[in-house]
Protein backbone atom coordinates (compact mmCIF):
# COMPACT_ATOMS: atom_id res chain seq x y z
CA UNK A 1 0.00 0.00 0.00
CA UNK A 2 1.27 3.45 -0.83
CA UNK A 3 0.22 5.93 1.83
CA UNK A 4 1.45 8.75 4.04
CA UNK A 5 0.44 10.39 7.27
CA UNK A 6 0.92 14.06 8.04
CA UNK A 7 0.42 15.90 11.28
CA UNK A 8 -2.49 18.32 10.80
CA UNK A 9 -2.57 21.04 13.44
CA UNK A 10 -5.42 23.43 14.29
CA UNK A 11 -4.71 26.94 15.58
CA UNK A 12 -6.69 29.96 16.67
CA UNK A 13 -4.67 31.74 13.95
CA UNK A 14 -2.72 29.46 11.62
CA UNK A 15 -1.32 32.54 9.88
CA UNK A 16 0.28 33.63 13.17
CA UNK A 17 1.42 30.08 13.97
CA UNK A 18 3.15 29.73 10.61
CA UNK A 19 5.10 32.94 11.28
CA UNK A 20 6.17 31.48 14.64
CA UNK A 21 7.32 28.21 13.03
CA UNK A 22 9.23 30.12 10.35
CA UNK A 23 11.01 32.20 12.97
CA UNK A 24 11.65 29.57 15.65
CA UNK A 25 11.74 26.28 13.69
CA UNK A 26 13.07 27.64 10.39
CA UNK A 27 9.96 26.35 8.59
CA UNK A 28 10.23 26.36 4.80
CA UNK A 29 8.03 25.50 1.81
CA UNK A 30 5.22 27.50 3.37
CA UNK A 31 1.87 27.85 1.67
CA UNK A 32 -1.44 29.18 2.98
CA UNK A 33 -4.94 29.32 1.52
CA UNK A 34 -7.66 31.59 2.81
CA UNK A 35 -11.32 30.55 2.54
CA UNK A 36 -13.32 31.70 -0.43
CA UNK A 37 -16.68 33.38 0.25
CA UNK A 38 -18.61 30.15 -0.48
CA UNK A 39 -16.42 28.23 2.01
CA UNK A 40 -16.83 30.97 4.61
CA UNK A 41 -20.59 30.64 4.26
CA UNK A 42 -20.35 26.85 4.78
CA UNK A 43 -18.40 27.41 8.00
CA UNK A 44 -20.80 30.08 9.23
CA UNK A 45 -18.20 32.83 9.02
CA UNK A 46 -19.69 36.30 9.04
CA UNK A 47 -19.76 38.03 5.63
CA UNK A 48 -17.89 41.05 7.02
CA UNK A 49 -14.91 38.93 8.18
CA UNK A 50 -11.54 39.60 6.56
CA UNK A 51 -11.09 36.24 4.84
CA UNK A 52 -7.40 36.93 4.08
CA UNK A 53 -6.68 36.79 7.81
CA UNK A 54 -8.17 33.27 8.04
CA UNK A 55 -6.53 30.03 6.97
CA UNK A 56 -8.56 27.25 5.38
CA UNK A 57 -5.51 25.10 4.69
CA UNK A 58 -1.76 25.60 4.97
CA UNK A 59 1.47 23.70 5.24
CA UNK A 60 5.17 23.97 5.84
CA UNK A 61 8.20 21.76 6.33
CA UNK A 62 10.50 21.42 9.32
CA UNK A 63 13.79 19.64 8.67
CA UNK A 64 12.29 18.41 5.39
CA UNK A 65 9.17 16.93 7.06
CA UNK A 66 5.74 18.12 5.99
CA UNK A 67 3.26 19.53 8.50
CA UNK A 68 -0.19 20.81 7.61
CA UNK A 69 -2.52 23.13 9.50
CA UNK A 70 -5.53 25.41 9.43
CA UNK A 71 -7.53 27.66 11.67
CA UNK A 72 -9.58 25.73 14.22
CA UNK A 73 -12.91 26.21 12.51
CA UNK A 74 -14.40 23.52 14.76
CA UNK A 75 -13.39 25.63 17.76
CA UNK A 76 -10.88 23.17 19.23
CA UNK A 77 -7.32 24.44 19.17
CA UNK A 78 -6.15 22.74 22.39
CA UNK A 79 -3.16 20.37 22.09
CA UNK A 80 -3.28 16.86 23.47
CA UNK A 81 -0.51 15.71 25.77
CA UNK A 82 -1.18 12.23 24.42
CA UNK A 83 0.49 13.02 21.09
CA UNK A 84 4.05 14.12 20.35
CA UNK A 85 5.49 14.85 16.92
CA UNK A 86 8.73 12.94 16.33
CA UNK A 87 11.29 14.45 13.96
CA UNK A 88 13.52 11.50 13.05
CA UNK A 89 16.86 12.21 11.35
CA UNK A 90 19.37 9.83 9.77
CA UNK A 91 22.63 10.23 11.72
CA UNK A 92 24.55 8.63 8.84
CA UNK A 93 23.90 11.67 6.64
CA UNK A 94 26.34 14.44 7.60
CA UNK A 95 24.18 17.24 6.12
CA UNK A 96 21.18 16.05 8.11
CA UNK A 97 23.23 15.85 11.31
CA UNK A 98 24.49 19.39 10.80
CA UNK A 99 20.95 20.63 10.06
CA UNK A 100 19.45 19.00 13.17
CA UNK A 101 22.24 20.27 15.43
CA UNK A 102 21.74 23.81 14.08
CA UNK A 103 17.97 23.41 14.46
CA UNK A 104 18.28 22.43 18.13
CA UNK A 105 20.80 25.19 18.86
CA UNK A 106 18.41 27.74 17.31
CA UNK A 107 15.51 26.37 19.40
CA UNK A 108 17.54 26.72 22.61
CA UNK A 109 18.69 30.22 21.75
CA UNK A 110 15.21 31.37 20.75
CA UNK A 111 13.88 30.89 24.29
CA UNK A 112 10.52 30.33 22.55
CA UNK A 113 10.18 26.62 23.34
CA UNK A 114 10.34 24.75 26.63
CA UNK A 115 13.12 22.16 26.49
CA UNK A 116 11.68 19.08 28.23
CA UNK A 117 14.64 16.79 27.46
CA UNK A 118 18.05 18.02 26.26
CA UNK A 119 19.08 16.75 22.81
CA UNK A 120 21.83 14.35 23.88
CA UNK A 121 23.34 10.93 23.19
CA UNK A 122 21.20 8.07 24.49
CA UNK A 123 22.00 4.53 25.61
CA UNK A 124 20.66 3.04 22.35
CA UNK A 125 23.22 4.89 20.26
CA UNK A 126 21.18 7.79 18.94
CA UNK A 127 20.48 11.30 20.15
CA UNK A 128 17.10 12.27 21.56
CA UNK A 129 15.55 15.43 22.89
CA UNK A 130 12.15 16.92 23.55
CA UNK A 131 10.52 20.32 23.66
CA UNK A 132 7.12 21.97 23.81
CA UNK A 133 6.30 24.91 21.56
CA UNK A 134 4.32 28.00 22.53
CA UNK A 135 1.09 26.30 21.41
CA UNK A 136 1.58 23.42 23.85
CA UNK A 137 2.53 20.94 21.12
CA UNK A 138 5.07 18.33 22.21
CA UNK A 139 7.93 17.58 19.85
CA UNK A 140 10.66 14.94 19.99
CA UNK A 141 13.93 15.20 18.10
CA UNK A 142 15.76 11.97 17.31
CA UNK A 143 18.81 10.90 15.34
CA UNK A 144 20.07 7.38 14.76
CA UNK A 145 21.73 5.37 11.98
CA UNK A 146 18.87 4.44 9.67
CA UNK A 147 20.84 1.51 8.20
CA UNK A 148 20.44 -0.21 11.59
CA UNK A 149 16.79 0.68 12.13
CA UNK A 150 13.84 -1.60 11.48
CA UNK A 151 11.78 1.49 10.68
CA UNK A 152 13.99 2.38 7.70
CA UNK A 153 14.92 -1.00 6.22
CA UNK A 154 13.17 -0.13 2.92
CA UNK A 155 14.29 3.53 2.66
Amino acid sequence: MQSQIYPYLAFKSAKEAIEYYQDVFGATEVYRLSPQPEQAKQFGISEDTDLESLTMHAGFTVLGMKIECSDAFNGNDEPSGQISLLLDINSEDSESVKAVDNFYKHLEESKQVEITMPFEEQFWGGKMGGFTDKYGINWMLHTSPWSKSQDHKND
